[in-house]
């Protein structure tokens, strides 16, 4: 087991069993070191950031051998800008600290992961209603907002993995066993994917230069209309472990795909239904209903587990 004299071990209890197990220092450190000397660019920087905050670390030092460039120190400014809870905590000229200061207790996973599917379904009630009015300030406020909930998600992946990881903080929160974690990841990802093509549905109105038929614009909101009402229901039926509820999800898919199909016939009239824009219009917002059947699948599994 690789136990020494002096060595550090960790005591749980698991039902009636005490589990001994070894760990090291430093296994239990929050702390990430990220060369930036191996990162090839800014965008490698910033995916790198999000996935030691992501993992939990409450520390990040961006180190160099030699000097971190006024650029890159900019870079990573702008990541920190899109983490919550994030600071610059030190500032050198071969290094950055980075610093989470939220405590993990003092926020309710539930009613984030609710505040966040809420926040994907106003955006694409926006995003549509802004290509019905030809109203691209509308499409286009849709589109930051949407944007700047991603937030959220990295925030819910980071307590998500935090919860699943620390036994000790579960059992402070008193609320989730390790089952329930899993499945609230399960239903994050799920949630993510809603979110982004909520954002993009918004993204490509704005792109609409002609007026859309009258008949596709009504086709557009009852498809919208319908994917929305079936991600909140997915995600009620997720929080309260509703089967009944989530069948309900996944037989409203029929009338989607049907909606779908429409919509591509009507491509044929030429204008601004046969537009790239408008076409991944219809494909983004099947694609939010495709992720709310799988929210609800995970509200089905969730309910026998």
């Amino acid at each position: 087991m690789g136990l020494t004299k002096g060595g550090h071990v960790s005591l749980e209890l698991e039902g009636t069993d005490v589990v001994v197990s070894s760990v090291s220092k430093r296994q239990s450190t929050q702390s990430r070191p990220l060369d930036i000397d191996k990162v090839r660019d800014r965008r490698m920087l910033e995916l790198s950031i999000g996935s030691s905050y992501i993992q939990g670390h409450d520390i990040t030092e961006v180190v160099s051998k030699g000097k971190i460039l006024p650029e890159q120190k900019r870079w990573i400014r702008e990541a920190v800008v899109n983490l919550v809870g994030v600071e610059v905590a030190e500032e050198y000229s071969n290094r950055v600290v980075l610093q989470y200061l939220v405590d993990p207790r003092m926020i309710d996973l539930d009613q984030t992961m609710k505040k966040f599917s809420d926040l994907s379904v106003a955006v694409l009630r926006d995003a549509v209603n802004g290509l019905a009015a030809g109203d691209k300030v509308l499409a286009q406020d849709a589109f930051e907002r949407g944007y700047q909930s991603t937030k959220l998600y990295r925030l819910l992946l980071r307590l998500s993995l935090q919860f699943l990881r620390n036994r000790k903080l579960r059992d402070e929160m008193k609320v989730y066993a390790v089952d329930d974690i899993v499945m609230r990841m399960m239903a994050i990802k799920d949630l993510g994917r809603t979110a982004y093509y909520s954002y993009r549905t918004a993204q490509h109105a704005t792109e609409i230069e002609d007026s859309v038929d009258l008949s596709a614009i009504r086709a557009v909101k009852k498809m919208a209309a319908t994917t929305a009402n079936m991600q909140e229901q997915a995600f009620d039926g997720f929080i309260k472990q509703d089967v009944n509820m989530a069948s309900s999800v996944i037989d409203q898919m029929d009338e989607v795909r049907k909606l779908y199909k429409d919509l591509h016939g009507l491509s044929t009239r030429g204008g601004a239904v046969d537009s790239l824009p408008f076409r991944l219009i219809v494909r983004d917002i099947r694609g939010i209903a495709g992720y709310a059947v799988a929210l609800a699948d995970d509200a089905v599994l969730a309910s026998f587990g």
